[in-house]
């Protein structure tokens, strides 16, 4: 089944070298995007146990009520028992009802997800097929349609919001906030794309660095306040966060992911950004770079909160394949982009060969080889057992804040 992983990439490559340059509107470009999108649907929302935290959905979903009677008891039970928001709980039960199959949910979630992502690409760069392969190849695609699946509807809405907002409109981006919340709490974080107001330079990169190493270092005083004074309480909203704010990592783990969503990003958006020549994109471009590096700060300094990072990552891709387009366009600081691109390949990798010691697997194996409906093999729920036990580590690592 894997030959589907195979055809897609094909395609899309021979569509990057055959359009990607066409800088103006043409409908065969345009009809082929929108085909491989669907593809890119129908992949995800027609597999089998592809990735690790979709068999936690899974399961969860054998226990949703067959009718509507019990949906305001069960939206409850699923907000103080798991976390999970109203409108996640809605849309398992309807789905549940009317077709009685998880399909229908993942399906959902691909349709949502991917058109959001393929919107906002067609508006916003003209390398279409290059963001794809890139989509693709960082393991971003399947993250968002397997791992996140909750997040993944507050991601489409936010994505649709911010565009609202960055094109005068926005009343979109208020509108889109309550309901991306609705699916998952981490949409919040998109409040402080408003508030992202700064000048860019390479000045603010090295500030940056520095309030990220700041928050790092002190971070465990800094968690231990917001815990106790204001989010006292108890429940599994409560307890998750807290989860989260327990997650650290030493000195070399922190310039991992300082590089990875920080340094690196804003070398890439900053570049593009001093290289578009439209004052239109330029003006999006000093809003979302301002957010990215916000959000890249938070990433950097308390890895337990990276996912806030999603609510940029479609944008940074973005940017990301108009930077390997423009490598050999312009000779201005050539090495330093070329190594920026080697490192970010680099860390891209290592995300592939996270390793897990009981299962033997690797981070990829998640999502290779393809698994579709037509062939339920009971083999790949070693990817439930390896999301479990990694999970499992995660908590036990000693590595981990003294929060008192």
């Amino acid at each position: 089944m894997t030959i589907f992983y195979v055809i897609f990439l094909l395609i899309t490559a021979y569509y990057s070298f055959r359009y990607d340059g066409i800088e103006t509107y043409d409908s065969k470009k345009e009809h082929r995007f929108w085909l491989m999108c669907s593809y890119l649907i129908c992949l995800t929302g027609f597999s089998y146990g592809l990735g690790g935290d979709k068999f936690t959905y899974m399961e969860e979903f054998e226990q949703y009520p067959h009718d509507f009677s019990e949906t305001d008891t069960y939206i409850w039970m699923q907000f103080m028992d798991s976390g999970q928001m109203p409108l996640w709980t809605i849309t398992n039960i309807v789905c549940k009802v009317f077709f009685d199959s998880f399909y229908a949910v993942q399906l959902l979630e691909s349709l949502a997800i991917n058109t959001a992502v393929c919107y906002i690409v067609s508006k916003y760069t003209h390398r279409y097929f290059l963001f794809l392969l890139i989509y693709f190849l960082s393991l971003q695609y399947f993250i968002f349609n397997t791992e996140i699946m909750r997040e993944g509807f507050s991601i489409a809405c936010m994505l649709i919001g911010i565009d609202g907002y960055l094109n005068n409109k926005k009343w979109l981006f208020w509108i889109a906030l309550p309901i991306a919340v609705l699916f998952h709490v981490s949409a919040l974080i998109t409040l402080l794309f408003p508030l992202s107001k700064f000048k860019i330079s390479w000045l603010t990169l090295g500030i940056a660095f520095l309030i990220s190493l700041f928050v790092w270092k002190f971070s465990d005083l800094i968690l231990t306040k917001i815990i106790t004074a204001v989010l006292g309480g108890k429940g599994a909203m409560v307890a998750k966060v807290v989860l989260y704010s327990m997650q650290a990592t030493n000195f070399f783990g922190f310039l991992r992911y300082a590089l990875t969503f920080l340094v690196l990003p804003f070398i890439i958006m900053y570049s593009v950004f001093l290289a578009e020549t439209s004052e239109e994109k330029k003006r999006k471009l000093s809003r979302l770079i301002p957010f990215m590096t916000t959000l890249g700060i938070i990433a950097s300094s308390m890895v337990g909160f990276i996912r806030f990072f999603n609510y940029v990552q479609v944008f940074y891709l973005i940017t990301l394949s108009e930077f390997i387009y423009l490598l050999f366009s312009y000779k201005e600081h050539f090495f330093i982009r070329t190594g920026t691109l080697i490192g970010t390949v680099f860390f891209i990798m290592l995300t592939y060969f996270t390793y897990n010691d009981s299962t033997q697997t690797y981070f990829y194996q998640f999502f290779y080889p393809y698994t579709c409906i037509l062939d339920e093999d009971k083999s790949v729920y070693i990817r439930e057992v390896t999301h479990t036990e990694s999970v499992a580590i995660e908590i036990r690592d000693d590595n981990v804040r003294d929060i008192e």
